[in-house]
């Protein structure tokens, strides 16, 4: 399973790091997103192995978003978590 210790810092995503990984079969991009109505937020992003997120068709990718906080990162990880039990395990 992922753990929040894993997926770095705030300040990562501040300077605009995009951070990517994989658990068994599942690949995942974490990024910082500002919305029109400019707040920050995670923009999530979940597909198949064993393709890059550059050669995946956009259908196959699942994303969500997610409040850009400290209780936002562990809530990426909670939610990449489930999406693994509930697709992959």
């Amino acid at each position: 399973m992922i753990e929040k210790d894993k997926i770095l810092s705030l300040e990562f995503y501040n300077y605009k790091g995009i951070f990517s990984g994989s658990l068994k079969g599942m690949r995942y991009r974490i990024e910082k997103i500002k919305k029109e109505d400019e707040t920050d937020k995670f923009l999530v992003s979940v597909w198949d192995e064993p393709y890059s997120f550059d050669a995946t068709p956009e259908e196959k990718i699942v994303q969500k978003e997610i409040v850009f906080s400290e209780e936002g990162r562990g809530e990426v990880v909670k939610w990449l978590n489930q999406y693994y039990l509930e697709n992959y395990k």
